[in-house]
């Protein structure tokens, strides 16, 4: 069967365009578990770049309300409209939820880095940018503002400051 360029570039559209329906669910799920959330960061598996792990959920000025690395477990989802968008799955299990992070990956989607102001004195420290994130409040910065695209999920963040930050 052949498909036409034009009918993938639709299809492809189409799955990006889903793709940040879903980022948007996760946010505002985490912003119903995590009132102060702002930043969902993610690192990069070091073997197999094309994984992402999930860090840590932090607020606005980096203070990390859940870690990953933590056996703390995440709160209960009250709201039934969420709850009811995550279907049979648990948003309260972090591989329930890493796994759709790499879902999103997997079908083109970009995360956003996290920014320096979020940033924290223990993060991991590798060769390529440190952390990525998905913002998930109107007041969190993108550490790449200039960074654009269909493909970026930024579901929420604070306005685009009127020059560009470098």
């Amino acid at each position: 069967m052949h498909t036409t360029v034009d009918d993938f570039a639709a299809a492809q559209a189409a799955t990006l365009h889903q793709a940040q329906g879903l980022a948007r669910t996760i946010a505002d799920t985490l912003t119903a578990m995590y009132p102060t959330a702002a930043y969902l960061a993610l690192e990069r598996d070091e073997d197999d770049r094309d994984h992402l792990w999930l860090h840590s959920i932090r607020d606005i000025t980096g203070h990390i309300l859940w870690d990953a690395e933590s056996s703390s477990p995440m709160p209960a989802l009250a709201d039934a409209e969420l709850r009811q968008a995550w279907g049979q799955m648990d948003p309260c299990v972090p591989s329930n939820l890493g796994g759709l992070i790499n879902s999103l990956a997997a079908v083109g989607a970009l995360f956003d880095f996290l920014p320096d102001s979020a940033a924290h004195e223990d993060d991991p420290n590798d060769p390529d940018p440190d952390l990525l994130c998905l913002t998930l409040s109107n007041q969190a910065e993108p550490g790449l503002w200039w960074w654009d695209g269909d493909a970026l999920l930024r579901p929420y963040s604070a306005s685009r400051p009127a020059t560009p930050h470098h």
